[in-house]
């Protein structure tokens, strides 16, 4: 077989050549919309796409002082060219001047990143990245390492609360207020909730800001699926001061299976100290899920860092998925 040919795209635009057969299909593509700096793809004898990924290096996050680039999109037929594509991917990062390689990402932690390491039987649920499990294998063997962690925990729900009695009092008696998602005023209230993630999650790990549009625009593909029961934002003097979105497990619902409430947004702004309010909002959601007939609920994909792990924790939170970024110095 002839050596694959390696092509740059500068831009955003998908290439032109088709997929050759075996290759995820195009959806693993980073979208137009997602802006990358560049794409890399290698072809075959035939002019058919082998393996590709798309790029960024500008408006990226920082990890340990320095802008990162990042690789996304990826997909290739094997081991082989997964390596030539990826070593190609490092050196473009490398001539633009990053040090640090960082992927799968498509350009910052609100799009689609990190590979399913490890995990059980359970089909994959709403939401969650999914990959061939040779993938985190090829990217190893390109000379990456791990990054981040993250996991995935289902719960019980048998409608008991951990938050005190004493704990809730004292809060109600902060101005505390919890109210459901008014569902008629979703644009707005996605900016309230906007709002609060600004707030809470700018010390998170590899955190870039995102603009309101992109933030409205993302959380607009799944308002047909949003359940009022199952969002709880929290003010104090008609300011909003944290939030916990979730939604039903459609994915498991569509294959015949008993859907759980996937804990997807967690989020307190730590100005307003609210000691207790992540818990009390994840009690009045798993309470209200109880009550709708579900008996689990998955706290999805949180990075070994975030205390909302603590939460978890005090549900009794089982692990059963596993998940990382990977990292390569340049």
């Amino acid at each position: 077989m002839n050596a694959p040919q390696i092509h740059f795209l500068t831009g955003p635009q998908v290439p032109d050549p088709p997929l050759a057969d075996g290759l995820p299909t195009p959806e693993n593509m980073a979208a137009t919309d997602e802006r990358p700096d560049a794409r890399v793809y290698l072809t075959n004898e035939n002019g058919r796409i082998i393996a590709h990924a798309a790029l960024w290096w500008s408006e990226t996050p920082v990890h340990e002082g320095a802008q990162i680039g990042t690789i996304g999109g990826f997909a290739a037929r094997d081991g082989l060219t997964a390596k030539i594509l990826l070593d190609h991917a490092a050196d473009r990062l490398r001539d633009v001047g990053r040090r640090i390689a960082v992927g799968p990402m498509n350009g910052n932690t609100w799009r689609r990143h990190r590979y399913v390491i490890s995990g059980g039987s359970r089909g994959p649920f709403l939401l969650e990245p999914r990959n061939p499990p040779e993938h985190p294998v090829w990217w190893r063997n390109a000379g990456f390492s791990e990054l981040s962690h993250y996991t995935s925990s289902v719960i019980d729900l048998d409608g008991s609360r951990v938050v005190s009695a004493a704990m809730k009092s004292r809060l109600d008696d902060s101005g505390i207020v919890i109210r459901k998602l008014d569902a008629d005023r979703y644009e707005e209230e996605l900016k309230l909730i906007h709002a609060i993630s600004l707030k809470s999650f700018s010390s998170n790990f590899l955190y870039t800001p995102l603009d309101e549009t992109e933030f409205l625009q993302a959380y607009a593909k799944v308002r047909d699926h949003v359940e009022p029961d199952f969002v709880r934002i929290a003010e104090r003097e008609g300011v909003p001061c944290g939030f916990l979105f979730c939604i039903r497990d459609l994915e498991a619902e569509a294959r015949g299976e008993k859907p759980a409430v996937i804990v997807k947004t967690l989020a307190v702004d730590p100005q307003s100290r609210s000691a207790g309010l992540g818990s009390l909002l994840v009690d009045e959601v798993h309470e209200a899920a109880f009550a709708n007939g579900y008996t689990e609920s998955i706290h999805a994909m949180e990075h070994e860092s975030n205390t909302s792990r603590k939460i978890t924790g005090r549900y009794g939170g089982r692990v059963f998925r596993n998940y990382a970024l990977f990292f390569k110095l340049l």
